[in-house]
Order: structure tokens, then C-alpha cells, then sequence
């Protein structure tokens, strides 16, 4: 169950930035590609960098009004560590292991963790 509901909170925020993003930027830096995509008003939406073909570092995403919805970081192309997602109110942590999913916790605004999964 928690890696449905984890799964289907990244699936729903990647279509969303993949649908909205306009414009990409591509900076060569001395040894990876900084990525950054505007939306459509031209406030950004994502920015991370790419080694070898694959996300790597921390990446971050942005909605229309320039607020951050979600960073984490890949290791050539995996997800890794904790990642945390912005969702009205609501903060999401993901923590992956292995490229898993391995914990969720859902978090209210000023409060200890109200569910992990």
C-alpha cells in the first residue's frame, strides 16, 4: 500500500512538471549538464543536473507561482535518500533505498509525523 500511494504521488507530480514545462535551459558545467525548465509564464519549474545521460544531484521542482514542490537527489539515474514533497499543506516525505521505496511519512504544517508508512 504505502508504495501505491508513494508511486502514484510521483507519477502524478512528474506528469504534471512534463506537461507545464515550456522552455529548457542546458548549461554544460565542467563535468555534468545543469538543466532548467520554465513554465509557460516563465517562472521555473525544475533544475537539477544530468552525468552520463542521467539525472544526477538534487533536483528541484517548482509550481506556477515559483513555490518548491518537491526536492531529492539521484546517484546516476536512481532516486536516493529522503525526498520531499510539497502538496497543499501536506509535506510528503519519500525515503528511497536501493532505488525503492522503502518509508512515507505524511507531516501537517508545525506537527510531528502523522503517518508513516
Amino acid at each position: 500500500m504505502k508504495t501505491m500511494k508513494a508511486l502514484f504521488i510521483t507519477l502524478v507530480f512528474l506528469a504534471g512538471f512534463s506537461a507545464v514545462a515550456q522552455e529548457k535551459e542546458v548549461v554544460r558545467t565542467d563535468k555534468s549538464l545543469k538543466i532548467s525548465t520554465y513554465h509557460d509564464n516563465g517562472i521555473l519549474a525544475q533544475t537539477g543536473h544530468q552525468l552520463k545521460g542521467k539525472n544526477h544531484g538534487v533536483w528541484q521542482s517548482y509550481d506556477k507561482q515559483g513555490n518548491r514542490m518537491a526536492i531529492g537527489e539521484y546517484t546516476h539515474g536512481k532516486k536516493t535518500g529522503t525526498w520531499v514533497f510539497w502538496i497543499n499543506k501536506q509535506v510528503v516525505e519519500v525515503t528511497y533505498q536501493d532505488n525503492q521505496i522503502a518509508q512515507v511519512s505524511y507531516w501537517e504544517p508545525d506537527a510531528k509525523a502523522v503517518a508513516n508508512y
